[in-house]
């Protein structure tokens, strides 16, 4: 099969939710149909990092001038497609486009910009509506991570819930920090002992300013003996939210930092003692299969489609109280009986989420659209 992807997300730098479970898809895809070859469609200067292997994933950058309306995924994605007479087009970030020329599978991950759209442009909010809308009446199947997207998207975006395939990320094992590496991290993000990670944002969804006033409330000598890091924030975020801990008085007790690389991110993942990812909403929640597999503990949200990724491995609280927030990290922390429970049940649920089986699933989906489509096409 000859498929082509629309890869942008695969080639951001740093690569962020969507594109990590992407990478982790096609690489067990590569192994699991090794005959296919994928065209890996971008906008952006290729770095000529190998990450999946040549004979299976070629990139091909198509640019784009002047681009208005969403035209690159609605237009020129379709038309390059159709120019390499690819089988199939998958679309794997919440949005398709308005011509299909041949079949073509989008993933639909979350639908958060209409359930949260706090701090998104309006235009954005309704380009995405209807990009979900569309998809949903024209794709010839829809992948989604959970079965809670799966429901939304057929109960309110009214799509058939026979081309609604739910195909849930999985998780790698982590490799070993090495020695060097904690040592230079602590270093740089001034860790001297035991710390909380939290992967901060702008977006109110990810209940970063929560986070840190949940800290406030934990007992003074909790306080002092471990560090709350929060990463992946943007300047004016960082700036705003390092104002928030003067005021709560939590000086030389929170590390604030910006977007870090894929290895940084994940040998910290590894070194914390627990992850602090209370979220109001999520497609799915990757970041807390990849603590469970680090052997790390986490607090996260009981809602959307968390407790599809948590399972019994995570404390699960409500993200709106900032007392069960800050509860949770005290117990996790200062119970290490409790913590240690936490994280055998962590990694139960991790070896139970396997890219291989992902990627199978993934690919039947494929071969399904393509023997059900193709007939029909011909026909016409």
């Amino acid at each position: 099969m000859r498929i082509g992807l629309d890869a942008r997300t695969l080639f951001d730098s740093p690569r962020r939710g969507i594109g990590k479970s992407l990478l982790g898809l096609y690489r067990a895809l590569a192994e699991v149909r090794p005959d296919w070859r994928v065209i890996a469609y971008h906008r952006e200067a290729y770095t000529g990092e190998d990450l999946l292997p040549k004979s299976f994933l070629r990139p091909r950058r198509v640019d784009l001038r002047g681009e208005r309306f969403d035209s690159w995924i609605k237009f020129r994605l379709p038309m390059s497609a159709w120019t390499d007479r690819v089988d199939l087009l998958h679309c794997p970030a919440n949005h398709c486009p308005w011509w299909m020329p041949m079949p073509t599978v989008v993933t639909i991950h979350d639908l958060i910009p209409l359930d949260r759209p706090e701090g998104i442009d309006p235009a954005q909010v309704a380009r995405f509506r209807a990009s979900v809308g569309y998809a949903c009446q024209k794709a010839d199947a829809i992948t989604c991570p959970s079965r809670y997207t799966r429901n939304r998207l057929i109960e309110q975006m009214g799509a058939d819930g026979w081309r609604v395939r739910v195909t849930p990320w999985a998780v790698e094992s982590p490799k070993p920090v090495q020695r060097g590496t904690e040592k230079r991290l602590r270093l740089d993000y001034d860790l001297p002992g035991p710390f909380v990670l939290h992967f901060g944002a702008r977006e109110p969804r990810k209940n970063t300013r929560r986070v840190i006033e949940a800290w406030a409330l934990l007992p003074k000598h909790v306080r002092q003996t471990h560090r709350l890091l929060v990463v992946g924030l943007d300047d004016a975020t960082r700036a705003e939210l390092t104002k928030t801990g003067k005021t709560l008085g939590l000086d030389g007790q929170i590390t604030l930092t910006g977007y870090i690389d894929d290895a940084d991110t994940s040998a910290l993942l590894s070194m914390a003692r627990l992850l602090a990812y209370p979220s109001f909403s999520e497609g799915f929640g990757l970041p807390i299969l990849e603590a469970f597999a680090a052997g790390t503990a986490v607090v996260t949200g009981n809602a959307t489609a968390i407790p599809e990724a948590a399972g019994r491995g995570a404390m699960q609280v409500d993200p709106i109280d900032t007392v069960a927030i800050a509860s949770a990290m005290r117990r996790l922390l200062l119970d290490h009986a409790l913590r240690r429970e936490h994280i055998a049940a962590g990694y139960e649920e991790a070896r139970g989420r396997n890219w291989h089986e992902t990627a199978e699933a993934f690919a039947l989906t494929l071969e399904t659209v393509i023997g059900r489509a193709v007939p029909a096409r011909m026909a016409a």
